[in-house]
C-alpha cells in the first residue's frame, strides 16, 4: 500500500474535522483556520482538540516555514520547516493528510493543502519523526489517611452521699450487757429423780441390815 493511500485512509478514518476559510479567502501569508475534534501531532508538539491558525512564518523571506498559533493568534504553539508536496485532485477548502500511527497515539499531520491548489506543504518532523509510542503516564502515589482510633467513653464514678447528721447510738445497761446468755435446756429431770430414789433404797437396806446384826 502506498504512502498516499495510507494517508488518505487516515484522513477518512480520523475523527478530526478540518474547517477553514474558503479557497478564495486565502491570504498572502497562507492563513487558514483548522479545527480538530481530537489531539493531533505537528512537528514539535501535540495539539489538543480545538481551532488553530496555520500560516507562513515570514512570507516575504521564506515560503516554507509554517507557524501554528492559537485561534486568536496570541499564542505560538509550533514553528517548523516544510517541503513541497503535491496531489492529483484539488479541494475547495484546506485539508490535511496524516501519517499512520499506532493505536492510542495521536495521528501526525503529514501535509497541508490549501483550497484550489495542487501544491502543498509536507511537514518536516525532528529527527526520529513523530511520536509513535503511546504516552504512559505514571500512576500517582497512593496516599492513605490514618483513621484515628475511636475515643473510649469516659468512665464516671458513682456518686456517694454521706449523712451530715450525727448517728444516735443506743446505750445498753451494764447489767444487761454483763449477764451471760442462758443456755437452752436440752435434758429432762427424770434421770435425777430415779437416781435419788435408788440411793434412798440402798440407804434403807443398809440400815435394816445393821439393825438385825446388833439385835
Amino acid at each position: 500500500m502506498s504512502t498516499r493511500s495510507v494517508t488518505g485512509i487516515a484522513v477518512a478514518a480520523l475523527v478530526a474535522v478540518m474547517i477553514s476559510t474558503p479557497a478564495y479567502a486565502i491570504t498572502y501569508e497562507k492563513l487558514a483556520y483548522l479545527t480538530f475534534s481530537g489531539p493531533v501531532q505537528v512537528p514539535g508538539v501535540t495539539l489538543h482538540a480545538g481551532t488553530y491558525a496555520f500560516r507562513l512564518a515570514n512570507p516575504d523571506t521564506s515560503r516554507n516555514v509554517l507557524h501554528v498559533l492559537s485561534n486568536d493568534g496570541t499564542t505560538v504553539y509550533a514553528m517548523f520547516h516544510t517541503i513541497p508536496d503535491s496531489r492529483t485532485a484539488i479541494s475547495t477548502n484546506p485539508v490535511v493528510s496524516f501519517r499512520e500511527t499506532p493505536a492510542g497515539v495521536p495521528p501526525a499531520v503529514n501535509s497541508l493543502f490549501y483550497g484550489g491548489e495542487y501544491r502543498g506543504y509536507k511537514f518536516v518532523y525532528p529527527k526520529g519523526g513523530p511520536v509513535m509510542i503511546a504516552e504512559v503516564r505514571p500512576q500517582p502515589p497512593i496516599t492513605y489517611t490514618p483513621i484515628p482510633p475511636a475515643k473510649a467513653a469516659p468512665v464516671t464514678e458513682p456518686e456517694f452521699t454521706f449523712a451530715t447528721e450525727p448517728l444516735e447510738l443506743e446505750q445498753v445497761p451494764a447489767s444487761r450487757a454483763a449477764a451471760p446468755e442462758e443456755l437452752p435446756k436440752t435434758a429432762t429431770p427424770l434421770p435425777l429423780v430415779a437416781a435419788a430414789g435408788f440411793t434412798s433404797l440402798l440407804v434403807g437396806l443398809g440400815l435394816g441390815l445393821l439393825r438385825r446384826r446388833y439385835n
